[in-house]
């Protein structure tokens, strides 16, 4: 597999997809979408729904603290080779007009 071999290669471990492995929506409370992770290379965070999401590395995160996330499909990423241990650190989320559905990957050492 030209996938498995890679990630030996450029991590020197095999890596695994995890799908929603805290939450999979966001509302108008306070919400962790990632738990600390020192294992994790990668993280995905997709909005489903219909009202704008925030991010950010605390429970702090509000409309005017955090990663703006467009409804509908906005994205956001973190990779360790661009952004380095901050891709391990909790993610916490909120959507203060109303509760979104989210779809989260995260990619660990696998084993």
């Amino acid at each position: 597999m030209a996938a498995s071999a890679y990630a030996l290669k450029e991590f020197g471990f095999k890596t695994r997809a995890v799908e929603n492995p805290v939450a999979s929506s966001v509302g108008t409370s306070v919400t962790k979408v990632l738990n600390q992770n020192p294992d994790r290379i990668e993280w995905l965070f997709v909005n489903l729904g219909s009202y704008t999401v925030y991010l950010a590395f605390g429970p702090y995160v509000s409309a005017s603290k955090g990663i703006f996330v467009a409804a509908s499909g906005g994205t956001a990423t973190m990779k360790v080779s661009e952004d380095g241990e901050a891709v391990a650190y909790e993610v916490w989320a909120v959507a203060p007009s109303g509760t979104s559905a989210i779809y989260v990957v995260e990619f660990e050492k696998a084993g």
